[in-house]
Formats: C-alpha cells, sequence, structure tokens
C-alpha cells in the first residue's frame, strides 16, 4: 500500500520512494477510481429516465446540480487536506496527521451543519430562478431534500480521501470510491425497478451509498493504527486549537476556493459563447469538455501521485527527492498524454458514434477533433503543476496562476470571437498550456519558500 519509512520516533523525516514501479502504483488506482466519480449521479439520472415522464430527469439533474454546487464549493478539503497530511506526514509528525483528519472533519462537519439549516432557502431562491415546470420543480425538492442529508458524509469522503492520499494509500481510496458506487447502484435498483420508487428512491440510495462509504473506511482505518496515525483519544489541545494551524487551513481554503470558481467561469464562458451560436455548437462545446473530463480523470493519476510525494519530499527537506519526484512523475503523465492524443486521432471515427448519433453535431464535433487531440500534450503539465502545489500545500500559487490563465483565456475569447468554435477551442488549449507554465515558472521560488536553503539534505 505505502512505500513510507515510518520512523517510531516522532519529528524525523519520512522519505519517499521515488521510483518509477511506485509513482505507477500510486497513480493507477486513482486513475480507476475518479472514473467512477461521475456514476452516483449518472446512475441516478439513468433510473430516472426509464420512468414515463420527463420531469423526473429533470428534477433529479437539477437538485443533483444544487447539491453538486455546494460539494464543489468545498472543494478544498479534499486537496487541503492531502498537502497538509503528505508534508506532516514527510517530516515525521505524526501527531500532526491525527490533527489534520480532525480539523478538516470538523470544518466538514460545520459546514454541513450549516447548509442543512439553511436548504429551505436555498431550494425557495432555486425555484425563484430556475425556470421550469412545476413538477420538475417538485422533483428537485423532493432529490435535493433527500440528499442534503448525506452532505455530511459527502464532505467527509473528501476529507477521508485528501488524508488517505497525503499517507499514499490510493488503493484504499479506490476500494472506497468503487464500493460507494456498487452500493448506489444496487440501491437505486432495488428501490427504484425492486420497490417502485422514484425520485425518493435515488435520492434515499445515493445519500445511504456516502454514509456507508465513510462508515466502512472510518472503520478500516481505526483498525490499522499502525498505518495511519488516528488518535482521537489522546490530542493535544494546545496544538489542534492552535491559531496559526486554522489560519493556514482557512487560507488554504480561500485559495481553492477561488481557484475552483475561476475553473468554473472558464467552462461557463465557453459555453455560453458557445450558446450564442446555436444548439449545435453549444452541444459541441459540451461533447469537447466531455471529452477533456475524461482525459483529466487519466491524467490525475499521476498527479495525486505527485500531490503525495512531493508532500513527503518537502516535509523532509529533501531536494535530491523533489528533483527525481517531479522528473519521473512528469515523464510519466507526459508519456499518458502522448497515448491519449495517438487514441484521440486514430480512433476518431470510433468514437464520435458513441458520443452522439446525430450526423449534425457528429460534423461539428469533427471539425474540432485536431483541438480535441491537442488537449491532452498541452494540459498534462498543468495536471502536474497543480499536483506538485497540492502537495506543498502552496495554494496561494494555484489560486494566483488559475487567475491570470482566466484573463488570458477571456481576453483571447473576446479577441478570436470572430472565428467561431475554433476561436473558443483555440483559447481554451492556450489557457491549458498556460496554467502548467506559470505555475512552472514559480517552481523554484515556492521551493526556495518551503525548504529552508540552511536544512541539510538528508537524502545524501
Amino acid at each position: 500500500m505505502m512505500k513510507l519509512s515510518r520512523p517510531t520516533d516522532k519529528n524525523i523525516p519520512v522519505l519517499p520512494d521515488t521510483s518509477y514501479s511506485h509513482i505507477w502504483a500510486l497513480s493507477w488506482p486513482v486513475m480507476v477510481s475518479t472514473m467512477t466519480v461521475p456514476l452516483v449521479g449518472a446512475v441516478d439520472v439513468a433510473m430516472m429516465g426509464h420512468l414515463p415522464d420527463p420531469a423526473f430527469v429533470g428534477g433529479v439533474a437539477l437538485g443533483g446540480l444544487m447539491f453538486g454546487a455546494i460539494v464543489l464549493a468545498f472543494s478544498f478539503l479534499r486537496m487541503g487536506t492531502t498537502g497538509l497530511t503528505s508534508r506532516a506526514l514527510g517530516a515525521g509528525q505524526t501527531d500532526e496527521v491525527s490533527h489534520i483528519f480532525i480539523r478538516s472533519q470538523l470544518i466538514a462537519l460545520l459546514g454541513s451543519v450549516f447548509f442543512i439549516l439553511v436548504h429551505p432557502l436555498i431550494l425557495l431562491l432555486a425555484m425563484h430562478w430556475i425556470d421550469t415546470s412545476p413538477a420538475a420543480s417538485a422533483h428537485m425538492d423532493s432529490y435535493f431534500s433527500i440528499r442534503i442529508w448525506g452532505l455530511p458524509a459527502t464532505l467527509g469522503n473528501a476529507v477521508m480521501i485528501g488524508w488517505l492520499f497525503g499517507q499514499q494509500a490510493m488503493r484504499l481510496c479506490m476500494t472506497q470510491l468503487i464500493f460507494i458506487n456498487i452500493v448506489n447502484i444496487a440501491l437505486n435498483f432495488i428501490f427504484v425497478l425492486g420497490l417502485g420508487m422514484d425520485i425518493d428512491g435515488v435520492a434515499t440510495a445515493s445519500l445511504v451509498a456516502e454514509w456507508a462509504g465513510f462508515i466502512l473506511m472510518f472503520f478500516i482505518v481505526r483498525a490499522q493504527p499502525g498505518h495511519f496515525p488516528l488518535r482521537l483519544n489522546s490530542l493535544d489541545k494546545t496544538i489542534f486549537f492552535a491559531r496559526d494551524k486554522w489560519l493556514g487551513m482557512f487560507k488554504i481554503a480561500r485559495d481553492l476556493s477561488a481557484r475552483t470558481l475561476l475553473l468554473w467561469a472558464v467552462e461557463a464562458l465557453l459555453l455560453s459563447k458557445a450558446a450564442s451560436s446555436g444548439d449545435i455548437s453549444l452541444a459541441a462545446i459540451q461533447m469537447m469538455l466531455v471529452i477533456f473530463g475524461f482525459i483529466a480523470f487519466g491524467l490525475d493519476g499521476f498527479a495525486h501521485a505527485t500531490e503525495a510525494l512531493v508532500g513527503a519530499a518537502i516535509g523532509a527537506k529533501s531536494r535530491a527527492r523533489l528533483r527525481l519526484i517531479l522528473q519521473r512523475t512528469t515523464l510519466l503523465a507526459a508519456i499518458a498524454a502522448g497515448i491519449m492524443a495517438a487514441i484521440l486521432y486514430v480512433f476518431e471515427g470510433l468514437i464520435l458514434p458513441i458520443l452522439t448519433g446525430q450526423a449534425p453535431l457528429q460534423a461539428a464535433i469533427s471539425d474540432l477533433w485536431l483541438w480535441c487531440v491537442l488537449i491532452p500534450p498541452v494540459s498534462f503539465l498543468a495536471f502536474q503543476m497543480d499536483g506538485v502545489y497540492v502537495g506543498a500545500a502552496a495554494s496561494h500559487y494555484m489560486r494566483n496562476g488559475m487567475l491570470v490563465s482566466f484573463v488570458l483565456f477571456a481576453g483571447l475569447v473576446h479577441t478570436f470571437g470572430w472565428a467561431g468554435l475554433d476561436g473558443l477551442m483555440f483559447a481554451f488549449i492556450v489557457y491549458l498550456l498556460a496554467r502548467g507554465i506559470y505555475l512552472a515558472l514559480y517552481l523554484r521560488q515556492m521551493f526556495a519558500r518551503y525548504i529552508d536553503e540552511e536544512d541539510i539534505d538528508i537524502s545524501r
């Protein structure tokens, strides 16, 4: 599971394994598990698609959109927990690893309680702003009102995954995500097809699956204290409530939330500009984003491995191992990106019919296909650099890089608007490239800040 040398004494640095085999062992479970992430919502929609009234699908889609927006607002929990955990583990601070888990879970719990309390107001505002049928609104109300009770488990799972990523327990994370989706699918069949439930059935299935996944993983972690330092009964309250620790977490939350908002803004601008050219254009760009999502899932495997390894190397103040991690993870990601690009180029004729059976839409996507082929080679550096900065818990660089890239993207969209969809895809490609280059340019400055020049490189 892990190839970290865990010392018995506190404050002894833990050196990460930098071999290609270990990097791959960390990466492939993430690739497999992230492919399952969209399944919870997709299965809900598919089940409703077999009911006679399309309002059921609309209700699930809108309710899922609202729930997803809340979860997205807390996306910092996963990334922030990973970076802080890997750095603490690399520095041999096993007590702090426990503190980080409980601090993050406390934030997740308080945030969940807040949104559970205000969810009637959220529904009221949504029904006011979203123009849909009364039936779809009612189904949205039912779905969201049930799913919201699973928010503590959903956010708790995000913390759990981030904490396990930070300790390089990627296979355990894969087990959790696959378990959640299997339970969700099974309960959907039982509740909807077996018991004849509709919206209540799919919402309850998702809620139970999230809670089951969280409870299972909590007991697995508690049963392995030698692997996962989670000491709930012996916390140092002085350290746990230390002002600088909480401020550090809130700064990460601020930076990563701003970054997430900008990521959303890029896609929103891309889709809104495409929509102004008609439904076919909008659908074609949406398909490009679907393909981009699958590319991101694949490349994220190496990025998540980078997060855990970089954090441990920085915590251990090991420059030599840090250089090896950067070189080897980036090389593997580049090879994977090249393979993805080749597959997209060679198998266009097979992929297009899978995406859509509409001839006009197929033609529009085909016209953009070369842009699609370019996405993996121009985007892998951005994912890798995200992994580096998440591992270092250096969130402000990610926020600033995303801000610069968004401004560049918006400017290019305005400048090349006359070029139609090709202009939009050109802007998107440049944006992806700019994200990676910006963060790469700040690597030296970031490492100088997080690894004291006077510290001895313990790998020598």
